[in-house]
């Protein structure tokens, strides 16, 4: 039943297309994304995010035209609405579904992601970018055209045997 409740409200903030961005954040020192990436970075109804909410962004990435020895890189922005400091993980997912016209990742994909800061430490109210970066090795063998991986965070102080993460999907295009 927990687990249940737990991939529930993980459906949820996918469902929504993680959360939204606050937009050009004067803290955004991460450089620009670099590979055939996209984002559909949002804004619910034009305004950003209320600030004592905890979110991710950007909910889906696109990888296009990706080849074995390719390398993309995009930033995974986090905001803490805590008003308290929060211990972040920050780390690979194996997907519980993938979207249609994607299949499940090979175990091998997990050493290909590589995650600038696994356990950032955010003080109340900010927001900070961290690289994820899939870099794929040139022997590689692609197992489908089209695949699919998850980036996860999770609050390390969450107290109790329910846990809740977000994820953001990582939607990747073979050429």
């Amino acid at each position: 039943m927990k687990r249940l409740l737990l991939v529930g409200l993980l459906v949820v903030v996918l469902m929504f297309g993680g959360c939204p961005s606050m937009g050009g954040d004067a803290d955004n020192t991460s450089p620009p994304p670099t590979g055939n990436t996209s984002n559909n970075r949002t804004q619910i109804g034009g305004t950003p995010p209320p600030e004592d909410v905890t979110w991710i962004s950007p909910g889906k990435v696109m990888v296009a035209n990706y080849y074995s020895g390719g390398k993309a890189e995009y930033p995974l922005t986090i905001h803490n609405g805590k008003d308290n400091p929060v211990s972040l993980s920050v780390y690979y997912m194996h997907p519980n579904s993938v979207s249609e016209g994607y299949s499940m990742p090979s175990e091998e994909v997990q050493d290909w992601v590589i995650i600038a800061d696994t356990t950032p430490v955010l003080e109340p109210k900010e927001t900070r970018d961290i690289l994820v970066t899939l870099a794929m090795p040139k022997d590689a063998v692609v197992v489908a055209q089209k695949w699919e991986f998850w980036v996860g965070v999770m609050d390390m102080s969450q107290a109790g045997t329910l846990k809740t993460q977000l994820a953001t999907r990582w939607l990747v295009s073979m050429r």
